[in-house]
């Protein structure tokens, strides 16, 4: 799931800042955006940064 953020995020000891696209697997997405730390992003994200679950 391609996710925005809207707040700073560490993951996997790497900083994203606000406006990051973050390509993440279902639950990790819906925990960012039930936290208020992302939203959904467009459904053409225009670089998303790939993660790995165990990161």
């Amino acid at each position: 799931m391609h996710i925005e953020l809207i707040e700073p995020h560490t993951h996997a000891g790497r900083l994203h800042a606000p406006g990051e696209i973050l390509d993440l697997d279902e639950a990790a997405a819906q925990w960012l955006i039930e936290r208020g730390a992302a939203r959904p992003a467009d459904p053409q994200p225009q670089t998303p940064i790939k993660t790995r679950k165990g990161d």
